[in-house]
């Protein structure tokens, strides 16, 4: 196999390895730009990104919605000149219409994912960035200055060369970036699943598998509130899940002795909970006590709730005592799921943990050990929230790289 020399590489071919890809090959015009990508065809993650409709950046995105060691500081400076407004104008100038809905997600004006890949595609070959899918890369070498790929069909020397490989919760077929810089010893945090749904230990759970509310969702650790988020509530047979939940797993999934407090009524106060639930019973007297729930909740999370308090849902309402409406006040309130730490990640969404951010330089991404060496996206110990926030770190983060190249 014959040995090609190049002058930038770039691995992985998701969000931020092909934003990186092309702009480096805009800026270098007369020089090689490989995209090479495991996977069939590059962007494969980007087509169920949003429920397919892509997701790709957030008007209010900023440093308080990261997360990761030193990412504060990180986001502030690569958010200085590559801000969400610089990225949408971006894609607008490559051929992508945009809209922004009310809570600030950006989303393509086509609402299919699909546009963004498109888009992307074309502009990648009409800059000449050459793409390689199916590159399984095995082994990567620094030699005298520059770096040796190697790998399937794959042998080059490039004198620049950019990570983008993602983390654990990329399901699109590319390595994991831990797996091939481990010769460049690079410090690493560990990693964990983040936007994910959280696994709680509830027998009640099964019960409700399906069903959706609205609530305020608390994550609590060691009886500390460690995070506050309102949104829909989703229960499987074993977790707890939605956005809300989401926006909580980077903390559930890495620590043990953590509470989920689910509050059903957060625009009413304890007084109200509780006066609302006399009336129903006084209304409902004749009836059982699962009656007291119709009208108010999914039939199946008033029982739930009922159980919860240690009561029997065919209970007379007649016979429920003040001491009882209050213990259900109370979990209506401050309803607890004890959560397990979730180390598998089938369902993440995003890696939280990679390679720390000590270890680049924050206004050019590259390597404060290796020159030459970049890494960008998911590779790099920052996650966002749910609603566009780590499209857009993947998009900044590559176009800052691309630029410096």
């Amino acid at each position: 196999m014959e040995r090609r020399y190049i002058y930038a590489a770039i691995i992985g071919g998701g969000a931020a390895g092909m934003m990186c890809a092309l702009r480096a090959a805009v800026n270098n015009p007369d020089s090689t730009v490989l995209l090479l990508e495991k996977a069939d065809r590059v962007g494969k993650k980007l087509l169920v990104t949003g429920n397919g409709r892509c997701n790709l950046s957030h008007r209010g995105a900023a440093a308080d919605s990261y997360h990761g060691e030193g990412s504060e500081e990180l986001i502030n400076i690569l958010f200085k000149k590559y801000s969400s407004d610089v990225v949408i104008r971006y894609f607008n100038e490559i051929g992508l219409m945009t809209r922004t809905d009310a809570e600030g997600r950006v989303y393509p004006r086509s609402n299919l994912a699909s546009s963004v890949l498109d888009v992307l595609r074309m502009r990648l070959v009409d800059y000449g960035v050459e793409t390689v899918c199916g590159a399984d890369i095995r082994e990567i070498r620094r030699v005298r200055g520059k770096y040796e790929i190697l790998g399937g069909d794959v042998c080059v020397t490039a004198e620049k060369l950019v990570i983008a490989t993602g983390g654990r919760a990329d399901h699109a077929g590319r390595e994991n970036s831990s797996d091939i810089l481990s010769p460049f010893g690079l410090a690493v945090t560990k990693t964990t699943p983040s936007l994910s749904p959280v696994k709680a230990d509830s027998v009640l759970l099964r019960s409700l598998k399906g069903v959706r509310a609205n609530a305020e969702v608390r994550l609590l650790h060691d009886g500390r509130i460690i995070k506050t988020e309102c949104g829909e509530v989703q229960f499987t047979d074993s977790a707890l899940s939605g956005i809300c939940v989401f926006n909580l797993s980077r903390f559930a999934n890495r620590h043990a002795g953590c509470e989920i407090a689910v509050s059903l009524l957060p625009e009413m106060s304890r007084d109200a909970i509780l006066g609302e639930l006399k009336q129903r019973v006084r209304i409902n007297r004749q009836g059982e006590l699962a009656d007291i729930f119709v009208g108010m909740f999914h039939k199946s999370i008033g029982l739930a709730l009922i159980r919860t308090a240690g009561l029997k849902p065919a209970t007379p309402c007649k016979y429920i005592s003040f001491t009882e409406l209050n213990h259900l006040t109370d979990i209506l309130s401050d309803w607890r799921f004890r959560t397990v730490p979730r180390q598998d990640f089938k369902n993440a969404q995003v890696t939280a943990g990679g390679v720390k951010l000590s270890e680049i330089d924050p206004r050019t991404f590259e390597s404060k050990r290796h020159k030459g060496l970049y890494l960008i996206g998911e590779a790099l110990d920052v996650d966002g929230d749910c609603g566009g926030y780590n499209l857009q770190f993947a998009w900044a983060s590559g176009m800052c790289a691309g630029d410096s190249l």
